[in-house]
């Protein structure tokens, strides 16, 4: 019988800096279709509207490197400039 996972915070969305245990130290279990995953606390989880062609490529960077793109003088890009840049720019 397998044994009983603790939710995360039963009702609460899985989203942003998440606060918890390390994998070490049994991590944060959660259900995605019927097979149970791990987090850890510290980790950052992105909604998936958040995800698109304009932002996949600036999430990559940060989740390989630790460290926000610049551009090739060396300014970090600006959030205002990001949203202009999408396609879902209101």
């Amino acid at each position: 019988m397998p044994k009983k996972i603790k939710k995360y915070q039963k009702g609460k969305k899985l989203e942003g800096k998440l606060n918890g245990p390390s994998h070490k130290e049994g991590g944060i279990k959660f259900n995605v279709g019927g097979e149970i995953q791990e987090a850890e606390g510290g980790e950052f989880v992105i909604k998936k509207d958040s995800v698109n062609p304009n932002t996949e490529e600036v999430l990559e960077h940060i989740n390989k490197t630790g460290d926000v793109p610049q551009y090739k003088g060396g300014g970090c890009i600006r959030t205002e400039d990001a949203r202009k840049r999408s396609k879902n720019y209101a």
